[in-house]
């Protein structure tokens, strides 16, 4: 027997408690005080995409244009431990995703600065090829080129979880042997484009999240989980992108 009208608020309130003894008018109450308020819209998180890419870029021009690659490290460090606060944290914090843009400026910033320094040209070529994957991921989930069902997501799910095993286990590598691991080697290239498939194809899950959210009308706040996942993406994809680049320069 359902405890609302709302199938995820069932699964969420049946959790250590016997359906029978919840009493439905209590529960639809409750429901009805957690749906109502502002909702989720694609506007409204496409603002905060746009609000949070100012930050990025604001911080990636300071560090580039002082030239601060030794914060490129810290600004790696702070990024991540903000990015799983934002990724695991159960209240939506704008404040600790701002912060996340702001340190995610600093560390493409300086990243870009060393490319760009080694590989003249490689920054625009980065920013361009990001720009038009991007773009060709949105048309291709717009017009339902690719469809984003439970198939889908179970495929990107298991191929993200190998692809981060491999990512740790060659950072690893690449430390103890001070070298670029299995990138070094005669496969990085098709290694890295793997990344830069597996980056452009999550895209498609973002896409869907805001779009879902907003059909469904979550609560407003949600837009910032939605707009922090997206703008996760488009860095991986960036930083994809820039490494592919770099071996191809280099050979």
């Amino acid at each position: 027997m359902a405890i609302s009208h709302n199938p995820i608020f069932n699964q969420a309130m049946s959790t250590g408690v016997e359906v029978a003894r919840v009493d439905q008018a209590a529960v639809d109450s409750e429901f009805a005080k957690i749906t109502s308020g502002p909702k989720m819209t694609v506007e409204g998180t496409a603002g905060k995409v746009f609000g949070m890419f100012l930050v990025l870029l604001a911080t990636a021009g300071v560090t580039w244009f002082f030239g601060l690659t030794g914060l490129m490290f810290p600004a790696m460090i702070v990024g991540l431990g903000l990015g799983l606060w934002a990724t695991f944290g159960k209240k939506v914090r704008p404040g600790v995703v701002i912060a996340y843009a702001a340190a995610e400026g600093v560390f493409l910033g300086a990243l870009t600065r060393i490319f760009e320094t080694m590989y003249p040209g490689i920054a625009q070529q980065a920013v361009l090829a990001t720009l038009c994957t991007a773009g060709a991921m949105f048309a291709a989930y717009r017009y339902g080129w690719i469809k984003v069902n439970a198939r889908f997501t179970r495929v990107m799910t298991f191929a993200l979880f190998g692809y981060m095993a491999f990512a740790l286990i060659n950072l690893a590598v690449g430390l103890f042997t001070n070298s670029s691991g299995a990138y070094g080697t005669g496969f990085g290239w098709l290694i890295a484009l793997v990344g830069v498939g597996l980056a452009a194809f999550t895209l498609n899950l973002d896409f869907e999240a805001i779009t879902v959210g907003a059909r469904e009308g979550l609560p407003v706040e949600t837009e910032w989980r939605a707009a922090f996942g997206l703008v996760s993406s488009l860095i991986w994809l960036y930083v994809e992108i820039l490494r592919l680049l770099s071996i191809f320069n280099r050979d």
